[in-house]
Parts: structure tokens; C-alpha cells; sequence
């Protein structure tokens, strides 16, 4: 174990030998392989204490969003007819914002075969396409997060390149609005808590365990009104402990590892319709919720 790390250590090293006053620190240090992988990553790391969600202005009792998530822009499985079939349809039904689950593009992971599978390579012409594909939002405001560790991440994580996705992304759309990496809280001034975020690992047996595990860790004080879930791509609605847990869905076709991890892909958005309490204890409770997933 010692000896990988060694290794890893020396790699993380070449790569930032430019900077021989830092290299000298390390070696003065005396650090074990560990200490120094941890400071190398804590110096090319996304800090996620950055960023802590956002509250926006809407005092209303009643609430009309769009869902949508992992659109993975760049990939050849990317659904550009259901993005679009969303906007229509949020449009037509008055959804006065959205929210993103996260992996907006696809990103390059380096694993062999994968580059096979894009319709656009590289962070620029990825980024470009996005910018060019959210046009079709434009009148609408969106609110996303994004994986730090896969997709979109990617760019920032592969050889510690260093890109902020998500700010790269809020600066090409006028519409999107990046909360932060992961799991972030939207706020509404009328007490409504949404969380987004966007685990790693894969789907489980069941497609209602990983929300129905996440949902039993969150503590009491600190549960949000409406949980929505990317990653997975499924499609699952549920009312647990007092929340309404969303699972978003995709905009991406099955891709090839998905399909051979035998995981099928639920395509289509959702449009939720909610009525909120706005004052007294129980400011921001859900009191009554109309979930519609409308599969493309």
C-alpha cells in the first residue's frame, strides 16, 4: 500500500515540479506518502466549503418547477428532442423555474474506449454545444449542480487540470445558475427547502433503496422539504420521513456502460406542482404536492 502511494505521490509531484518553492517545503517536511497526497489534493481540489446552496426571492404560497438531469451533452446517447420537448412543456404549464441534477456534459474519463462514444471531444467543444443547447432554456432560470468526481468534474479531476465546471458552465448560459458540487440546498424566501444532489456509485437492486438509505441518514433538523436525486438516471417519486424524495431521471438514452451493467435508463422530466405553507412553525411544509414525470 505504502509503495502505490509512493508512487502516486511522485506522479502528483511531476506534475507540480514547476514550482520549486513548494517542492522544497514538501521535502523539508518530512511528510509521510499520505500527508502529502492529502495536501497536494487539498492544493488541486474543488473546496467544497466554497459554496453553501442559494436562496432566491419567491414568496409564494404556490410553486411550479421543472426537474430535469445528467442531459450528458457530448455523448451520443445525449437526448437534444427530450431537452427540448421540456422546455415546451414547462413553458405551456408556467414552471416559474427549474433544477438540475447535475452531469450537464458528459467530460472525458480517459477510459479506454470511452472517446468512441462522444459526438463532441474535449472540454471546449463540449462546453460549446452546451452553450448552444441551453439557448433552448433561456427564458427560464436554472438552478444545478454538478458532480465534482465524474462527467463534467472530470476536467478539473484528470491529471488535476484544474477546470471549475460549474462556474465554467454558469458563465456560457445566462439562465444557469450553479449552486455548487454534489448535494446543495435551494432556498425559497417562502421556506421551501429543495436539495439537489448527485452521488457516485451504482444503482441498487431496487430503484428506491439509495434515496430510501439517504433519506434515513439525514437528521432531523437539517431535513429539506423536497430531495431530488441525479446520477442514478431513474425515475421514482416517494414520500419518506416527512420528505418528498425525487429521483430526476435523464436526459441520456441508455449509454453502453450502462447497458452492460444491465441498468436501463428512465428518459423524460418532471414538473412539480406544490402548495406551501407561509407562515407560523410550519413555514415552508409542503402541504400539498402534484409530482408529474412526463417520460420522452
Amino acid at each position: 500500500m505504502t509503495d502505490n502511494l509512493d508512487k502516486k505521490v511522485a506522479l502528483q509531484l511531476k506534475e507540480l515540479e514547476k514550482n520549486k518553492e513548494f517542492l522544497e517545503v514538501i521535502k523539508k517536511s518530512k511528510l509521510s506518502p499520505e500527508e502529502a497526497q492529502r495536501v497536494i489534493k487539498g492544493m488541486t481540489g474543488v473546496n467544497p466549503h466554497m459554496y453553501s446552496g442559494k436562496r432566491i426571492s419567491f414568496s409564494d404560497k404556490h410553486v411550479r418547477f421543472g426537474i430535469i438531469s445528467d442531459p450528458h451533452m457530448g455523448h451520443r446517447n445525449y437526448r437534444p428532442d427530450a431537452l427540448r420537448h421540456a422546455y415546451k412543456n414547462f413553458k405551456r404549464s408556467g414552471v416559474e423555474f427549474i433544477v438540475n441534477g447535475g452531469d450537464t456534459i458528459e467530460g472525458m474519463s480517459g477510459r479506454e474506449g470511452h472517446i468512441y462514444e462522444l459526438s463532441h471531444i474535449g472540454a471546449s467543444e463540449q462546453l460549446r454545444y452546451f452553450q448552444n443547447e441551453f439557448k433552448e432554456l433561456h427564458k427560464i432560470p436554472v438552478y444545478s449542480i454538478e458532480a465534482q468526481d465524474s462527467h463534467g468534474g472530470w476536467f478539473h479531476s484528470k491529471g488535476n487540470a484544474g477546470l471549475n465546471i460549474g462556474e465554467e458552465l454558469e458563465s456560457r448560459a445566462k439562465n444557469y445558475n450553479f449552486l455548487g458540487y454534489d448535494e446543495q440546498d435551494l432556498t425559497l424566501d417562502n421556506g421551501l427547502i429543495i436539495r439537489l444532489r448527485h452521488p457516485g456509485g451504482g444503482t441498487a437492486y431496487a430503484v428506491s433503496y439509495k434515496m430510501q438509505k439517504y433519506a434515513e441518514s439525514i437528521d432531523d433538523i437539517a431535513k429539506p422539504d423536497i430531495i431530488v436525486q441525479g446520477h442514478f438516471h431513474k425515475a421514482n417519486y416517494m414520500f419518506y420521513r416527512g420528505m418528498h424524495c425525487i429521483d430526476a431521471g435523464a436526459l441520456q438514452d441508455q449509454s453502453p456502460f450502462m447497458k452492460k451493467k444491465g441498468s436501463p435508463s428512465h428518459v423524460g422530466y418532471w414538473i412539480i406542482d406544490a402548495q406551501v405553507t407561509k407562515s407560523g412553525k410550519n413555514k415552508g411544509r409542503v402541504e400539498q404536492i402534484k409530482t408529474e414525470f412526463v417520460p420522452c
